[in-house]
């Protein structure tokens, strides 16, 4: 069923790699146990590279391969430096301080997207008051800080990009849905249900391939990942028996490969979707 990397750390989550020309070729994890973010070099090497002293739940790089993590327990987005210390780059807007980002995303131009759910229980169903943002250039230089779902999801979670630039997905965990914004000519961005599933919890980890095909992975005791696309229902391609986290990632364009994080035995799994 693929391979499987047992890992260092704790509440392991967010696997990820650099897409930089020159790139090491490891694939890198978060640890939210411990605050460390890790890097792992075939056949059995880990090393912690980044300590946030906070809890990271997601990790991505930008096209400059500076590395940018999501902190929960620092209710901030961290830019980390060439000497490998992270420094808070977003943490509040309009005076309004994060519940605590969760996943995060880049687009092929660098725009930063991230989910504020806090820590899981803070916006649930009763309390749908999660958040999705980007971080985009401005006009007149810098960049800005803008919402694009202000405190109206039930725990945001996973977060994915298309090969089209003006469409992402959500994972909102507790209505066990997948949300779609599509950004319109005016540049505001409209939300829309693409998948409601049942059973189980709710959808944790979330990726797209360059044919816009979606792989899923399944928050519960029992996890699973599922593939869809547009004209598609999904279906299960994989399932875990010991499982309530599951992070993932693909580790090529086309989706030949995925990469979950499972937390309950703090492991890696590379599946082969074909």
């Amino acid at each position: 069923m693929g391979d499987v990397i047992r890992c260092r750390g704790a509440k392991i989550c967010s696997p990820f790699v650099s897409k930089r020309a020159g790139a090491s070729g490891g694939i890198y994890y978060v640890s939210a146990g411990t605050g460390e973010t890790f890097e792992y070099q075939a056949p059995a090497t880990h090393t912690p590279i980044v300590f946030s002293g906070g809890e990271p739940f997601g990790a991505q790089f930008d096209r400059l391969g500076r590395m940018h993590i999501a902190d929960c327990a620092h209710a901030a987005i961290l830019r980390v430096d060439d000497s490998m210390k992270p420094g808070v780059m977003v943490k509040a807007y309009e005076d309004r301080a994060f519940r605590g980002p969760n996943g995060i995303a880049f687009a092929e131009d660098d725009t930063v997207f991230f989910t504020d759910s806090g820590p899981l229980g803070e916006t649930t169903l009763e309390k749908p008051h999660g958040s999705v943002f980007c971080i985009t250039s401005s006009p007149s230089g810098g960049q800005v800080l803008r919402p694009l779902a202000m405190e109206c999801l039930a725990h945001p979670w996973g977060i994915a990009v298309t090969a089209d630039p003006d469409v992402l997905f959500v994972a909102e965990t507790m209505r066990n849905r997948i949300v779609r914004l599509r950004k319109l000519p005016s540049n505001a961005y409209h939300a829309s249900v693409f998948y409601q599933f049942s059973g189980g919890m709710g959808p944790s980890g979330i990726a797209c391939d360059a044919s816009g095909t979606l792989y899923v992975g399944h928050f519960d005791f029992a996890g699973e990942l599922t593939r869809c696309s547009t004209d598609l229902d999904p279906f299960a391609i994989a399932s875990f028996t010991s499982c309530w986290n599951l992070p993932l990632m693909l580790r090529s364009a086309d989706g030949a490969f995925v990469i979950i994080t499972e937390a309950s035995t703090n492991s890696i799994h590379i599946l082969p979707t074909r």
